[in-house]
């Protein structure tokens, strides 16, 4: 063989190895991205008039247990039917789990302040990243946010705990996706329930607060209060059943308390 099919050749294999190596790197990425993020389709509605290409869509993920906003993807254009995704590409924050989705649109480059011919969505109910194939509708003219994101607002830091919840390495065999979380202050003197918070979905890291808004009654949450977590399986927070765990704080925690690392590390027995 001469020396220029030699090099011809050499030259090819190492063209088709470079296009091989790159087509397999971005394999993997659009793979890991799906993981962590959740895609589909805006559509719009018959209530969703004044939709024009040249307005920004503006595509929001929250916390389901905080409501707190932790993503945000803008199109532009926008002009529905359009595919979208929104996950971990679109904060700088670790994103696992389940998220509430809203999707709006703004002319006036400000997305809080509605204004004439801005449309809105819902706010979905939990979604697992990973999700694909979504189809989500804005349906209405954009007049308010909805009122659970209006009165997450209202819950203070100074009037709730906060923190992240984790599951002890022997007990992680025993929770389900269908295991609800349920969260409970205890009154220390009465050793009765003041607030309980539900979560149907969760997936362990999960964030969780719990306060004011929570509170059973018209009382008024003050001081320190003893927190239970556990998990639920027959949608009977006060039965025990197999496989259930729960953990107990060991002090009286404040209010105003942020960050708490909390570990759910017994079986849950009445």
């Amino acid at each position: 063989m001469s020396k220029n099919k030699l090099i011809f050749w050499a030259a090819l294999v190492v063209f088709i190895s470079l296009t091989v190596s790159a087509l397999w790197s971005e394999l993997n990425r659009e793979t890991s991205k799906l993981k962590t993020s959740i895609s589909g389709v805006i559509l719009a509605g018959p209530g969703a008039r004044g939709i024009i290409k040249t307005d920004n869509a503006y595509v929001l993920l929250f916390d389901p247990e905080t409501l707190e906003l932790v993503a945000t993807h803008i199109h532009n254009p926008f002009l529905p039917p359009i595919t979208f995704s929104v996950g971990q590409a679109d904060t700088s924050r670790p994103l696992s789990g389940y998220y509430r989705m809203l999707v709006l649109t703004d002319k006036d480059g400000d997305p809080s302040r509605p204004s004439p011919g801005e449309v809105i969505g819902p706010l979905t109910q939990p979604i697992l990243l990973g999700t694909e194939g979504l189809e989500y509708t804005v349906d209405s003219p954009f007049q308010s946010f909805p009122k659970e994101l209006l009165s997450a607002k209202t819950d203070s830091p100074e009037t709730s705990i906060r923190g992240t919840v984790s599951v002890h390495p022997d007990f992680n065999k025993d929770v389900s996706s269908t295991d609800r979380m349920v969260i409970m202050l205890f009154d220390p003197v009465k050793g009765r329930p003041v607030a309980i918070k539900i979560l149907a979905n969760f997936s362990v890291p999960q964030n969780f607060s719990i306060g004011q808004s929570n509170a059973m009654g018209e009382q008024v949450l003050r001081g320190k209060y003893s927190l239970r977590i556990l998990t639920d399986k027959n949608n009977q927070p006060f039965q025990a059943v197999p496989g259930e765990i729960i953990g107990r704080s060991e002090n009286l925690i404040p209010l105003g308390i942020d960050n708490l690392e909390f570990v759910l590390d017994q079986p849950y027995n009445r």
